[in-house]
């Protein structure tokens, strides 16, 4: 199946600049989102409900042929996980201002392992380099400052979200919650 620039539709979807990225993602409870919104370099123009942990990059939705997106539905629907344990401690300035941990974060990363090859045996399209190292974004544009220590931001995850970015438009829209319950996939 083809749609656009290239042979392989996904492809298409890193050729062209992103408009509807779908990711699966952690959000912070509201217990967690209130500790974020009280750091000082957070960007308080964003609202707390946005902030989150990618957990998998899928694909540009926008340019996706229709049945991508019910496929990723049917995997997660079928994916099995405990929850895991998600602590942040620093603040660190890449190319954004994040909430980050020099902890292996070993059990988060168990799972976003666990959930790529999950999708990858229910050959749901899938982009390379889609786990980044977790962390929470709370400021896009930076701000030069160094790294600090901060007090633990932490909580065990017991859900994961399919959210599609409406980029340029600060808007998430939400296709899916699963619980995390289960060890393994299947």
């Amino acid at each position: 199946m083809t749609f656009g620039l290239h042979p392989d539709p996904l492809l298409d979807c890193i050729a062209m600049r992103a408009r509807n990225p779908l990711y699966v993602q952690a959000k912070l409870p509201p217990e967690q989102q209130a500790q974020v919104v009280a750091l000082p370099r957070n960007d308080s123009s964003r609202g707390p409900e946005l902030l989150h942990v990618t957990l998998v990059s899928l694909f540009d939705l926008h340019y996706a042929p229709p049945d991508w997106l019910p496929a990723v539905i049917a995997a997660l629907d079928s994916f099995r996980s405990p929850p895991f344990p998600l602590v942040f401690d620093r603040i660190e300035n890449r190319k954004a201002v994040t909430l980050r941990t020099r902890e292996p974060l070993a059990e988060a990363r168990a799972m976003q392992a666990a959930l790529v090859r999950h999708l990858l045996e229910k050959r749901v399209p899938i982009m390379d380099g889609t786990t980044p190292q977790p962390h929470v974004t709370i400021n896009y544009r930076g701000d030069r400052l160094n790294a600090q220590k901060i007090a633990p931001v932490g909580w065990m995850v017991e859900e994961i979200l399919l959210v599609e970015s409406v980029v340029g438009k600060t808007t998430h829209i939400e296709h899916g919650r699963w619980a995390l319950a289960g060890a393994g996939s299947s």
